[in-house]
């Protein structure tokens, strides 16, 4: 029985042997490695970076200084690609495959690689390495992109190390799947980071990782613990709207972006913190809620406007957005001082009578004001201006105990 041609599925490529691969060959000139920086290793990559040196502007030689050593920046004379291409040669055997072109353009699309790969320390132009399939150990680490980099629909069955690798321009993971470990450890995508519709079973690490500008997790699934700790997101919040995050998702010590001056960006970054905080409410991680749901406020503030949004404003002031219960205690500091400065001349420069009913009606709620009064300490006769510091400060100090309790609520998870 002949399956029929009416289908939606779209036919999956047949994927080519990397070894078949011109761009492979070139990288794996003096043989495949068995290890990151081993001599094979080094041979391969000191050759890759040198083949493809003439490309580069000075723009970008001065940009790759002290990341890369010098010697590799050096392109190659006539006599040594003589060599080269003697070398190539040799190791592609008798088939038919010519060294690529010293042009920026990488091609590695739809290739299988059946043994590890060791990239480590490469420079690559545009690199296109979508519909790829990585069966083995994979290392990209300290990779520099220069040109953009696309790994969509690329599968990575081991584990994936790009840790404190580079992308200058774009980096796109779309639809890519990490079967194995997926390590971005340190990572600097100076361009938009996108790993929309993204898989990531086992552990997936950011920490310390830099986003420039967008950072694009839309409609991902992250199944295993995932660390973005210290990670810094430069340009904007992170998108993970229709994305499921994994209950061990660490944010200690992320760095946020500041809440744009533009009220429309500000719009867009405030759905993006309301999808985080979502989604920790969902995880049940109280205090990342607590934070995207400051970061969603302070954007919010912005985008209402000046007059609008001032008691957001207010709010972030006095508290901190629901964080701090100190910050509303020096408030409230603060109030009874500034109270008893005017009560002071009233009550013949006695400071600490002044202190007291400043006091008395700071915590007027707590119904101090009304014991003082019927035991004779506070005076009866005030002033209207007296009269009407001690309301203001009764209704001010009802809001502030107010947010003092939010806070250790909130600081002590009480429900």
């Amino acid at each position: 029985m002949h399956p029929s041609p009416m289908t939606n599925t779209p036919a999956k490529p047949n994927l080519k042997p990397a070894e078949q691969n011109p761009w492979y060959l070139l990288a794996t000139l003096y043989g495949v490695s068995g290890w990151f920086r081993d001599e094979i290793q080094v041979k391969n990559r000191v050759a890759w970076n040198r083949y493809y040196a003439s490309q580069w502007t000075d723009e970008q030689r001065e940009a790759l200084k002290g990341r890369v050593d010098a010697a590799e920046l050096v392109p190659f004379d006539d006599k040594e690609l003589t060599d080269i291409r003697r070398q190539f040669r040799e190791r592609a055997g008798k088939g038919p495959i010519e060294i690529p072109d010293a042009d920026p353009r990488i091609d590695f699309r739809e290739c299988q690689f059946d043994q590890s790969i060791y990239f480590g320390g490469y420079i690559f132009g545009h690199a296109d390495f979508s519909g790829t399939k990585f069966t083995s150990y994979t290392s990209f680490s300290v990779a520099i992109f220069i040109n953009g980099a696309d790994f969509n629909s690329t599968t990575f069955t081991d584990s994936a190390n790009f840790s404190n690798s580079i992308f200058t321009e774009y980096a796109n993971f779309v639809s890519a799947t990490f079967t194995g470990k997926a390590e971005f450890g340190a990572a600097r995508f100076i361009g938009n980071a996108n790993f929309i519709s993204s898989t990531f079973t086992r552990y997936t690490g950011f920490s310390r990782a830099t986003f420039h500008q967008a950072a694009r997790f839309t409609d991902s699934e992250l199944k295993a613990p995932t660390n973005f700790e210290a990670s810094q997101f430069l340009g904007e919040p992170p998108r993970f709207h229709g994305a499921k995050l994994h209950e061990d998702t660490v944010w200690r010590g992320a760095k946020w972006p500041t809440a744009p001056s533009n009220p429309d960006v500000a719009a867009q970054f405030t759905n993006a913190y309301e999808r985080l905080k979502l989604e920790m409410d969902r995880l049940k991680k109280h205090e990342d809620e607590l934070v995207f749901f400051a970061k969603e406020l302070e954007c919010r503030r912005v985008a209402a406007g000046q007059i609008r949004g001032w008691p957001i404003g207010a709010y972030g002031v006095l508290c901190h957005y629901g964080q701090s219960y100190l910050r509303p205690l020096g408030w409230l500091v603060a109030l009874i001082l500034a109270g008893a400065v005017q009560f002071w001349p009233a009550l013949n420069w006695d400071i600490p009578l002044a202190l007291g009913v400043s006091t008395a009606n700071t915590l007027g709620p707590l119904g101090l004001r009304k014991e003082l009064m019927e035991a004779g300490t506070l005076p009866a006769d005030l002033s209207r201006w007296l009269r009407f510091v001690s309301g203001a400060q009764m209704v001010i100090g009802l809001l502030l105990l107010f947010l003092i309790g939010l806070g250790l609520r909130n600081r002590f998870r009480m429900k």
